[in-house]
């Protein structure tokens, strides 16, 4: 437990720190605001704007006594008081120097006519382009908005996620996921699994960091993707209901709740979902093996049902302290269960001494998981708008499988002297979170960002996996295939961030964050034990120049790491059938990388983002043969290099006042080097891109229709050679008032499909998959309650990240 020393230590630095840069201070503006009355008004939101433009600089919120405080440095500046039932106030402009007195006592005349429902209709670009980002706004789609988070992620910018939930973004794999800024710490299938139980209703917009700052954690090569959900007003009574249902093959349903509610100083909300999905996929592999007789072929084919049932439940309360502190708590919580059955035929071919021509295997699969994340924050905000936040979670994931795997051999005369081998498999895998944060930020030196923080974490996993076979009768323990396999992490990190802006052009951020990483893996079946301890430094930094609205121009830098996921490390073995299985690799290391990014921006309509990554020690998936055995297994490894570069091209195009034309294409090209088995050598490099068009068509009546479609040419994935893609959606909305209806159709002409390739060595292996990807759905929801008055906090926690490596036990 050394790690929890440094922790005192640092966090002990850090709180030094806040006492010495709070002797600095700025500029600030109090008063009042009271009704015609002379009484006051309490949760008035009171805006400091830029007197050229009437942007937002800061806000704030008067207390119960009306009370409200404001900090700027110098500038021209104008002030707005705004309450529903009440007539908005503008001040006059003014500078630093010269301050209203009338701003001391603000007041609020009751608006003269009744006021009906206030519906904001700006409507935002599907994408758009900052200096830290590419923005996929969810609500300007009717497509996006009707179906689940999991096809969202599908269909943004340069996005790429595979029928086994792998992401990737321009060519690059192990993305971090973060929700609400926060990282979600589950493996791909599970991660896959919660989108595709969140409604995309739900979802505001997605973002994409290719070069994050240094207050997010340095894992993620790809970058980050932040998928930030909608919030609800927090005054009174608030909330959705909705209930999306579809059809492919099989049919699918997910009805939701999402409530609210704040008086005075507390706010509680919660919300609920329940989600089924039925769909089915066939997948096919053909692979050559050389043997002492010659080459021998495996021609597999295979059809699969899987349904999944997931309950996802959030809930807690804030309580507003005072007008600057919030002491929060929250509780995260996803259950559920994941089955499948599936018949698997392969026929034999080629030159072999097998007393049988094939097999047929049949797989039936079950899985529970409980997931459940505890959180207390505490936020403070001092009068020169310098912040305070702290973050202590303890997150538990519980999870158990089982699988039957019973192979039947057969021969082409009709007969086989080969007895079945069947087999059972059973899983238990227990992981506990446990995980402190702490960030400060303020202004120094006048006009100069500060944030400062740490975070430590501490992970423990225990997996058993009991392997079974039938003997006599009587399925007996196979101790050569069972196994024990625990597992611990500590991590601790701390990191400075500081920011400067020259006027309305330059912009530059400095950022460096240190992690020192202790884990240890143990078998208790080999008693084998892998140990690390290691540190290292991640600097970041960017710099940004804009021209008025002419061009914008951006350079970013960031070093980063991403640790192989706990599934990955557990070396226990899942079976297909007798030839095919797949195994972990306790002796995975993290990978590093070197991550570089230019954006160049026109006139806010056409936006070229290029970037270099060069990965060392990259986590990969490989294949990998054991001849003698006539087996193939699938595992992960390290390789030694991949070089990835790419240029993005975004251009979202107001063609008129009806049709919106959004363009995003991405080109890239991966370079991989790397020493394999045996002495052989990968070499492999290609160049591919993927391209969006989407049509948005305001007509008549408020309904919006959009038509989509999206193409991704052949790529290559580490050794994976994967081939072209492709699809058309599309998607109506229609709303009155509060009441929204959605219908979209998924791959029109079901023509997606996913085929993949990998020849190295001796290896020589051809894959098919097609799943269920044509699905017509209709969303229903409605809106309730006070809509309109302040926001309730976005909420996250601080072993978010940690969950997201959780291992797979499927």
């Amino acid at each position: 437990m050394h790690i929890f020393r440094l922790v005192i230590i640092s966090f002990c630095a850090i709180f030094s720190s806040f006492s010495i840069l709070s002797a600095q201070s700025t500029a600030s503006l109090q008063g009042h605001v009271r009704d015609q009355a002379d009484e006051p008004l309490p949760y008035v939101n009171v805006l400091l704007l830029s007197s050229a433009d009437s942007s937002l600089i800061k806000g704030s919120v008067t207390d119960t006594t009306g009370a409200y405080q404001l900090a700027f440095k110098e500038g021209t500046y104008r002030v707005s008081a705004q309450m529903v039932g009440y007539q908005s106030f503008f001040s006059e402009v003014f500078t630093t120097e010269q301050i209203p007195q009338s701003l001391a006592n603000i007041q609020l005349s009751e608006a003269t006519t009744e006021l009906g429902e206030v519906v904001v209709s700006a409507t935002k670009p599907m994408i758009e382009v900052t200096s830290n980002a590419i923005v996929l706004n969810v609500e300007s789609s009717p497509i996006l908005q009707n179906g689940t988070a999991q096809e969202v992620l599908e269909k943004s910018p340069g996005v790429i996620v595979d029928q086994n939930g792998n992401v990737s973004v321009k060519g690059k794999s192990n993305v971090l996921i973060y929700l609400d800024g926060k990282p979600t710490y589950l493996s791909d299938s599970d991660l896959m699994r919660l989108l595709e139980s969140t409604p995309a209703e739900n979802i505001e917009k997605i973002e994409i960091m290719d070069n994050p700052p240094a207050k997010y954690d340095a894992e993620g090569n790809a970058g980050i993707i932040n998928i930030v959900r909608k919030e609800q007003a927090a005054m009174g009574l608030n909330g959705q209901v909705g209930f999306n249902m579809g059809y492919g093959r099989y049919p699918k349903a997910s009805p939701s709740v999402n409530l609210n509610y704040r008086k005075g100083a507390i706010n509680v909300f919660g919300n609920y979902s329940y989600f089924y999905n039925k769909r089915y996929q066939i997948n096919s592999i053909f692979r050559r093996l050389p043997t002492l007789e010659g080459i021998t072929t495996f021609d597999q084919t295979s059809d699969q049902v899987s349904w999944v049932r997931s309950n996802n439940f959030r809930g807690g309360a804030d309580w507003f302290i005072s007008e600057r502190s919030t002491l929060g708590v929250l509780v995260n919580g996803n259950v559920g269960n994941w089955n499948s059955r599936g018949d698997n035929i392969t026929r034999l071919g080629g030159e072999y001494n097998n007393p049988y021509d094939g097999l047929n295997a049949q797989n039936r699969n079950r899985n529970n998981w409980n997931n459940l994340t505890y959180n207390l924050n505490f936020k403070h905000q001092w009068q020169d708008n310098s912040e305070l936040t702290l973050d202590a979670d303890y997150s538990q994931w519980k999870g158990d499988s089982y699988q039957s795997n019973d192979n039947f051999y057969f021969s082409n005369e009709g007969s086989t002297t080969e007895p079945p081998l069947l087999v059972r498999t059973a899983t238990d895998s227990d992981i506990d979170i446990l995980a402190f944060q702490a960030d400060y930020s303020r202004t120094i030196f006048g006009d100069w960002g500060l944030e400062i923080g740490a975070k430590t974490s501490s992970v423990t996993t225990d997996n058993l996996l009991n392997f079974r076979t039938q003997e006599d009768d009587a399925f007996v323990l196979d101790p050569q295939r069972s196994n024990q396999f625990q597992y611990e992490e500590d991590i601790l990190a701390t990191y400075a961030n500081v920011q400067k802006k020259w006027g309305e052009q330059w912009q530059m951020q400095l950022g460096l964050r240190g992690e020192n990483t202790y884990s240890q893996g143990y078998s208790v079946t080999l008693d084998s034990t892998v140990q690390q301890n290691y540190f290292n430094l991640f600097p970041s930094a960017s710099v940004s120049y804009t021209q008025q609205d002419q061009y914008s121009l951006s350079l970013s830098y960031s070093r980063r790491i991403d640790r192989p996921n706990y599934g990955n490390l557990n070396p226990f073995e899942f079976f297909l059938d007798r030839f095919t299985f797949e195994r972990g690799n306790p002796f995975l290391n993290p990978q590093y990388t070197n991550a570089f990014g230019l954006t160049y921006g026109y006139r806010n309509a056409v936006f070229v983002t290029l970037n270099y990554n060069r990965t060392n020690d990259a986590i990969t998936q490989v294949l990998e043969q054991d001849e003698a055995n006539q087996l193939t297994f699938q595992t992960t490894t390290n390789l030694d290099l991949i070089e990835n570069y790419s240029v993005n091209i975004a251009a979202p195009l107001p063609l008129n006042d009806w049709w919106v034309l959004n363009l995003n294409a991405t080109g890239f090209y991966n370079d991989v080097q790397s020493p394999f088995s045996e002495g052989e050598q990968i070499d492999k490099s290609q160049f591919s891109y993927n391209a969006r068009v989407q049509n948005t068509f305001s007509l008549p009546g408020n309904i919006k229709l959009e038509v989509s479609g999206f193409y991704n040419s052949p790529t290559l994935w580490g050794m994976f050679e994967i081939s072209e893609q492709y699809q058309i959606d599309a998607g109506l909305s229609k709303t009155w008032g509060r009441f929204i209806a959605q219908a979209s159709w998924n791959d029109i002409f079901n023509i997606r499909e996913n085929r993949v390739r990998i020849q190295q060595g001796d290896i020589n292996t051809d894959v098919f998959n097609k799943w269920e990807s044509r699905v017509i759905r209709l969303n229903l929801s409605y809106r309730f309650g006070n809509q309109k008055i302040k926001q309730a906090r976005r909420r996250g926690t601080a072993s978010d990240e940690l969950r997201r490596r959780t291992g797979d036990s499927n």
